[in-house]
């Protein structure tokens, strides 16, 4: 048996492999890697800083600020049809006899009325988005957790189609990471 374990380790040292003893002395003399000490989470003021500054701020829920109307009566839903009502009384558009609507020339000549080919058009924005408070901030397995609240400030045209989407006070939560001189906002997720 003696004889076999030899002869194994002479093959191995004459094929180019590492006996055990090389391999533990090998293992044992690389040096180890430690990984940074993770920064302390941002104070409430260095995240509310943070977050409303963040592009990520801007693009969250940002689907919320439009509104996609029907160019036709008939394909109006309920709620479609009273923003269309509000709009026409407001003066942005009108019905023709068939009961397609014609945008007024405030709205033809304003950016936020999208007319696509589909026969729908896009208003938007409706609303941005303002920072409340930042609720708490804290350590996180990803780095750092700051809970926020946040409301939407509609403007006229906001008012008149979705106001009540943007009565109430929006809670969400953001992931941060450390970024080499700070934090960086990885993503925002609703609550």
């Amino acid at each position: 048996m003696k004889r076999i374990a030899a002869l194994l380790l002479i093959l191995t040292a004459a094929c180019g492999g590492e006996t055990p003893q090389q391999t533990a002395t090998t293992t044992a003399t690389q040096p180890t890697t430690t990984q940074p000490a993770a920064p302390p989470p941002p104070t409430i003021a260095e995240a509310q800083t943070l977050l409303a500054s963040a592009p990520e701020f801007g693009e969250y829920e940002f689907t919320n600020a439009a509104f996609s109307l029907p160019m036709t009566r008939a394909a109006m839903t309920p709620d479609a049809r009273k923003a269309a009502d509000a709009l026409k009384k407001a003066g942005w558009l009108s019905f023709d006899s068939d009961g397609n609507v014609l945008l007024s020339d405030k709205a033809r000549n304003d950016r936020r009325f999208v007319v696509r080919q589909n026969g729908f058009t896009d208003i938007v924005p409706l609303a941005k988005k303002e920072l409340v408070a930042v609720e708490s901030s804290g350590p996180d397995p990803e780095g750092a957790r700051v809970t926020f609240t946040w409301k939407w400030i509609p403007n006229e045209l906001g008012e008149l189609v979705a106001k009540e989407r943007f009565a109430q006070p929006q809670r969400a939560t953001a992931t941060l990471i450390p970024s080499g001189t700070g934090w960086a906002v990885l993503r925002i997720v609703n609550g």
